[in-house]
This record gives C-alpha cells, structure tokens and sequence, in this order.
C-alpha cells in the first residue's frame, strides 16, 4: 500500500471524526429536528429524511460519533494492553512467555460478540461497556504479533548492548523494542477498529446497542423496516460502515 494512499485515507477518516465529534450533538434520533418525512436525497437533504422526517444527513452523523468513538476506545484498549503484555512476554522468562501466551490462547477463544451481547443483557447496552467489552478480548491479536517482534529484537545487539550495562526490563522495552514494534502493532490496529464498528452495529441491529444513542447499526435497523419505500435509509448508514472500516484499514497499513 503506498504512503500516499495511506494518507488519504487517514485525512478522510480524520475529517469523518472531525464532522462526527463537532456538526451535530451526542444523543437519540428524537432530538433531531423533524419535517417532511420520506423525502429522497436533494439538495435540501442530501441523504434524504427518514419515516418521521429527521434528515439523515444529520442522523448519519450523530449515529457515526457513537460508532467511531466505541471503535477507538475498543482499539486503544486493546493495543494499550497488545503491546504490553507483547513484551512482556517476548522479554521475559520463559515461564511468564507460557503464562501469557495460554491466557492470550483462552481469551481469543471467547466469542466475542457472545460475550459482549451477555455484558448487554444482563448490564444494558451502554457503549463503554461494550467498548470494554471488545478491548478485552481483542488485545492477544496485538499481543501475538508484538511478542513475535519482540523475541526477534531481544537477540540483536543494542539489546544485548543494554542488558550488558545493566539496564532494566522495562527500561529496554520503552526505549529499545516500542519504537519498533509500534508500526506492526498499529498495521493490526485497523482489523480492531473495523470489527469493533461492525460488531458495535450488529448489537444495535438488534436492539441490544446504547439506548441513550443513536449509532450506525440502529439507523440500519430503522431503515430496513422501509427497505423498498426508503432505500436512503439503510443504504447510506451501511455504506458509511462499510467504508469507514475500510478507509481505516488502508490507513493502518504498513506494508
């Protein structure tokens, strides 16, 4: 992928967040202004208006900043906790490299969307619980590809240099294995953020997202009870997922 497409796509996701975070407020589609409902894209409402009239423009927006911002806690959580656990594993003794490397193998066998639909169940849909939910069981992802990285930079010289002076586990690992691990954990970042999109969308399809808060998925769900009447409806919000996972995939990629 080259750096120029790689930088595209950043500045449109960067513009996304920007519109998303600051064009229209945090809540539910009933804070929305309402007029005339049904109305098919046009210069007035150029993503048209919904069954009761809100312009979807404005829905599309309000239901991204939930979307976009489960998606980056779930991102940031799980290569906050990736990398760490990563090195850890990757520079310390073998028995915590086991110990790591087995709980990484029994957190990635959870099913995540299982656990986070429980979590729902059971504490309601709210967005941070599912955020928390996703990062908790994304990070062995991140984990696996920094431990990979870390074993093989643990056998280089300036890492053997550091050792030999006397230098401390956790001071080779921040000075010496994150600088160069950081581009390989963040080219994984994007399949993080894209699954938590989807996955934040597949809960509010089914009424099991944030009630408090409009987000893509629920949009989807609205608009598919009008499939043939308002296609605008649930075409734009699926489209706005799908490219958004997209454009950060090609954004998070190193290669």
């Amino acid at each position: 992928m080259s750096r120029h497409a790689r930088t595209i796509a950043g500045a449109i996701v960067g513009l996304l967040y920007f519109g998303c975070l600051f064009l229209e407020p945090a809540g539910t589609l009933q804070s929305l202004p309402m007029s005339a409902p049904f109305l098919p894209p046009s210069l007035v409402h150029p993503l048209g208006t919904d069954d009761l009239g809100r312009d979807m423009l404005a829905a599309l927006t309000q239901g991204g900043r939930t979307s976009l911002m489960v998606a980056t806690v779930t991102a940031l959580l799980a290569v906050g906790l990736g990398m760490v656990i990563g090195m850890a594993a990757g520079l310390g003794a073998h028995w915590l490299d086991d110990l790591l490397m087995r709980t990484a193998d029994m957190v990635l066998s959870l099913p995540a969307l299982l656990v986070a639909i429980l979590v729902a169940s059971l504490f309601g849909g709210s967005s941070l619980n599912l955020a928390l939910v996703l990062g908790l069981t994304r990070w062995p992802t991140i984990a696996r590809i920094v431990r990979a990285e870390t074993l093989s930079l643990r056998r280089s010289d300036f890492v053997r240099s550091s050792v030999a002076v006397g230098s401390r586990p956790v001071a080779i690992a921040f000075r010496h294995i994150l600088p160069h691990v950081s581009p390989t954990a963040l080219s994984a970042t994007g399949i993080v953020f894209g699954g938590a999109i989807l996955a934040e969308a597949a809960l509010a399809f089914v009424g099991l997202g944030d009630p408090a808060l409009t987000s893509w998925g629920q949009l989807i769900a609205a608009g598919y009870a009008f499939f043939d009447r308002a296609w605008w409806m649930w075409a734009f919000p699926a489209l706005a997922l799908c490219c958004t996972s997209a454009l950060v995939a090609v954004a998070a990629n190193r290669e």
